[in-house]
């Protein structure tokens, strides 16, 4: 069984929001979006042999995540001593995130979240991102 820490790393990666239940209304009744209720639904039918490779896409997605905002230290020069630096390793990171999360996806059978404003700016780069059962463009 997945954690709750494992469970807001996974949203995070995805683009759903961490927020509890109901952060819509309808008649005054707490709702959730159909797109998380399949996120939260998979988390309850996922299958115990199929946790270790969550696990497993999820730390590959933090350390990616970590790599990225560790580039951004470098995106100040384009040679150190000698080394000429990639210009493209942030929009490459990006794209390697990308792959994992599709990754994700399609273990969890849930979209990434359409409305995330990470997967939007993502697109801007010139990626369509088509995961799951639901494309974005």
């Amino acid at each position: 069984m997945l954690s709750d820490g494992e469970k807001v790393r996974i949203r995070y990666h995805m683009g759903y929001p961490n927020l509890s239940a109901g952060p819509s209304l309808s008649a005054g009744v707490p709702l959730d979006s159909p797109l998380m209720t399949l996120l939260e639904r998979s988390f309850v039918l996922l299958l115990p042999a199929a946790e270790p490779l969550v696990r497993e896409l999820v730390a590959r997605l933090d350390m990616i995540d970590g790599a990225i905002v560790d580039a951004q230290i470098r995106m100040q020069a384009s040679k150190v001593d000698g080394i000429e630096l990639n210009a493209n390793e942030t929009n490459m990171l990006e794209g390697e995130y990308m792959r994992q999360v599709a990754r994700l996806s399609d273990t969890l059978h849930c979209t990434i979240y359409p409305f995330s404003a990470r997967f939007k700016a993502l697109q801007s780069l010139g990626g369509k991102i088509q995961t799951g059962m639901i494309g974005v463009a």
